[in-house]
């Protein structure tokens, strides 16, 4: 699966903080419902290799990245599309991280499983 995002502001995932813009995250199976996460920044060097959990959170109106809001800072913490959704390991394992605000990003791409 592949997915194509323009991110305005900046964010984190697991342990590191991206500057917002362009970005392409690239999902493969590993097992059952883990997924090995590659992102790669707009020059097409990959910048990130990470896991998330295939789970039921799906979007069927428009696939998108939901992130996190706290503190002022962006954490990743679902992907989902019309076909499935994705866990994301939030690092932060503070509260307010976890009873935040939400907000998404429209992402684009190919879900095929």
């Amino acid at each position: 699966m592949r997915v194509d995002a323009d991110i305005p502001f900046d964010f984190t995932v697991g342990k590191t903080t991206f500057s917002g813009g362009k970005y392409k995250l690239v999902l493969t199976r590993i097992h059952e419902s883990l997924y090995a996460v590659s992102m790669f920044g707009e020059d097409g060097k990959r910048v990130l290799a990470t896991t998330a959990i295939r789970n039921g959170s799906v979007n069927a109106q428009n696939s998108d990245m939901v992130f996190a809001v706290s503190n002022g800072g962006h954490f990743l913490d679902k992907l989902r599309t019309a076909d499935a959704g994705f866990k994301f390991a939030l690092q932060n394992t503070d509260r307010t991280v976890a009873e935040s605000q939400r907000t998404s990003v429209p992402v684009s791409g190919s879900p095929n499983f």
